[in-house]
């Protein structure tokens, strides 16, 4: 087991050697026999350095809610931009727990990194799960802007690597990031965001899982 969740506190670059680590075990194929269910990780921030992480399985079809989970959890570690996997791991690892799903999709990065380490990343290599990254902004590489309608989608690259693409989830909205987690390939990544999407920009996971971790925080 990797030490993601015992890092050292604020030496950088030993966090950037765990991120290469996880980097180095991730999957970029699919690892999945069927899709039934999929799940939408997300985490709404509080004040007092309290989060909570929130996790929604829905049917794959028909995109309903089967399961929901929120738990209210403790940031331990500081905010420091491209290392914030060690600052929410732990939560989601809370979150998925006992919630089964064939798929898990994250409101974060996944290899569309920096040190090709995403949130999607750590939480697909800890729990050896596919995992895929879907993300509103982009954090590092360079794209074409993809065409006006539903469907449409640029490589995003870094360096002269594919890290992801640029997807159009609906004709009169930005984009979103997708990237892959693990155990995904990229064209299985983009494929499941735009099956999951209806009327909104985001996928319904990801809307199921940020409105549940916003309604908790709100609640408490």
């Amino acid at each position: 087991m990797l030490p993601i969740l015992r890092p050292p506190k604020l030496d950088l670059d030993e966090l950037a050697r765990l991120q290469a680590r996880v980097a180095k075990r991730v999957v970029r194929k699919n690892r999945f026999k069927k899709l039934k269910r999929i799940a939408g990780c997300d985490i709404s921030f509080a004040r007092g350095g309290l989060a909570y992480a929130a996790c929604a399985v829905l049917d794959y079809k028909s995109l309903e809610v089967l399961e929901r989970k929120a738990v209210g959890v403790r940031m331990r570690f500081p905010y420091i931009p491209t290392f914030l996997a060690f600052r929410e791991l732990e939560g989601m690892l809370k979150a998925v727990k006992g919630m089964d799903a064939d798929v898990y999709m994250v409101g974060a990065q996944g290899l569309a990194h920096p040190r090709r380490a995403g949130l999607a990343c750590h939480l697909g290599v800890t729990l050896n799960k596919p995992t895929l990254g879907v993300a509103k902004n982009r954090l590092c590489g360079r794209a074409e802007e993809p065409k006006r309608e539903r469907g449409a989608c640029s490589l995003l690259k870094d360096n002269g690597e594919i890290i992801g693409a640029v997807l159009r989830t609906q004709p009169s909205n930005r984009p979103v990031y997708v990237s892959i987690g693990h155990g995904l390939s990229l064209k299985t990544a983009i494929r499941i965001a735009l099956e999951t999407t209806r009327g909104f920009r985001l996928p319904e996971p990801l809307r199921a899982a940020h409105e549940l971790a916003t309604r908790a925080m709100k609640s408490h």
